[in-house]
């Protein structure tokens, strides 16, 4: 025997979906929550740099900034 669509209604919040195998009574529910709010996705987390990772940066910051004013000063002397 198979079982059929009986009723459907809502009851506290809930969507109630009932079947039945011989048509009068009941057989199963199924109760599903009625969700009224829009679901927002979930903001991704960028993970925080570890102390090493801003060491290394730092690092590369210097020495590029070091570079940088000594490639200045060779420019100036060679254009005077």
């Amino acid at each position: 025997m198979s079982v059929v669509f009986l009723k459907e209604y809502e009851e506290n919040g809930f969507k109630v979906t009932e079947y039945t195998r011989d048509g009068e009574t009941v057989s199963h529910t199924i109760r599903e929550a009625i969700i009224t709010e829009p679901i927002e996705p979930p903001v991704p987390v960028e993970p925080k740099p570890t102390l090493e990772e801003l060491q290394t940066q730092l690092l590369l910051n210097t020495e590029y900034l070091v570079t940088t004013s000594e490639l200045s000063k060779l420019t100036n002397k060679n254009g005077e």
